[in-house]
């Protein structure tokens, strides 16, 4: 009998928790499972502004990463892929360690546009990678516990600067601090993509928190303790969240793979990269040719999941990969930490605490499906 193929999962994000629930649930016996992630938890990225609100505990929105792979039957390794030799079949780790692999799959996510300005890696909080937010929630209850006035800033005004705004609010809030909170966009309106109805509800929703909203607003500079913008004027700012958007990751760069022009991995409707078949692509960190347009979105890795699956199943055994086809439109609810969210799905927009009890449950729901896979084995 052939020795088990050598699959190799670089990422512990939504795509790949489904990898490891069906090895632990129905084991293929001709796969060696190795997955390396930063860090040993992966937190939801769904519930990380309910968390950083005190709404959720750490350990609620928390993956036990180090766990399913042991469940999985496989290994695990704590450590961050920093380069790919395609030609050598290997990966080597941040700690000079070298994987070889028979398949890869990264779903390492994305960068975040920006953070090279000056003074953001220094000066400004990210959620990504997500492991960050738990650093976050620590600076925002300091902050909390401050005097004077505190002074917030949420350099983009997506979908998770909206949310992150409303988290800090209730944050500060909830202590008792006095505090401004400005939410910051380059681009001419908040919420861009999204339908004017919805963008209104969001605008309605910051407002009502007493939050600023600056939009046209780019940043050139970020201090400790301030904004500079790049019209001359600063911004006074103890806590700068940056939330800008994705950006394509370093890894790839130099590999020879096929990138698409703004650096993301390249892959087919089968999830392999149009390079190289052994190696796999999915979320935010990679795009796909048949449909480039696809959003970076964690709904998409979520549905990408099984279609993972079935791939690496495919090449394992030699047999006809599958065809995913992204969705063409999927719920959006945002938590706006007072009880409430913010929902859209189609032409439906709604601020409401059914919304929020909704989002809740979805949430919960997620989070069991692969927790309870640890759980059995306690």
């Amino acid at each position: 009998m052939p020795a088990p193929a050598r699959v190799v999962l670089v990422g512990g994000g939504h795509s790949h928790l489904e990898i490891l629930r069906r090895q632990i649930l129905r084991p293929h016996p001709r796969i060696s499972l190795t997955l390396i992630s930063a860090g040993p938890r992966q937190h939801y990225s769904g519930m990380v502004p309910g968390f950083l609100a005190g709404i959720y505990s750490e350990e609620e929105i928390a993956f036990d990463l180090n766990a399913l792979a042991e469940r999985a039957g496989g290994r695990f390794f704590a450590e961050k892929a920093v380069a790919i030799d395609p030609a050598g079949r290997s990966l080597r780790l941040s700690n000079g360690r070298l994987v070889e692999y028979d398949f890869v799959s990264f779903g390492i996510g994305s960068g975040t546009k920006g953070s090279d300005l000056p003074g953001v890696r220094e000066h400004a909080w990210t959620v990504k990678p997500i492991q960050r937010a738990v650093a976050l929630r620590g600076a925002l209850l300091a902050l909390a516990r401050g005097t004077g006035t505190a002074h917030a800033a949420i350099v983009g005004a997506g979908a998770a600067g909206v949310e992150i705004a409303c988290a800090a609010a209730a944050v500060l809030d909830g202590a008792g601090r006095a505090r401004q909170i400005t939410i910051l966009d380059g681009g001419p309106e908040i919420m861009e993509g999204y339908e004017p109805r919805f963008r209104r509800l969001a605008r309605r929703a910051l407002e009502a928190k007493g939050c600023a909203i600056s939009v046209g607003a780019s940043v050139s500079e970020v201090r400790e303790n301030l904004l500079r913008l790049a019209d001359g004027r600063e911004i006074p700012s103890d806590l700068t969240v940056w939330l800008t958007g994705p950006a394509p990751v370093d890894l790839f760069r130099g590999s020879g793979l096929a990138l698409d022009p703004r650096g993301y991995l390249l892959v087919d409707e089968s999830l392999r990269s149009v390079s190289d078949a052994r190696i796999f692509g999915v979320g935010d960190c990679a795009t796909l040719a048949a449909f480039p347009a696809t959003p970076k979105a964690g709904v998409y890795a979520v549905r990408e999941g099984p279609i993972l699956w079935e791939s690496l199943i495919a090449a394992v055994d030699s047999t006809p990969p599958p065809r995913y086809q992204p969705q063409s439109g999927f719920l959006s609810i945002l938590n706006t930490a007072d009880g409430k969210a913010l929902l859209r799905y189609g032409g439906f927009n709604s601020q409401s605490r059914w919304a929020w009890r909704l989002k809740d449950r979805i949430d919960r729901r997620f989070m069991r499906k692969y927790q309870s896979l640890v759980h059995v084995m306690h």
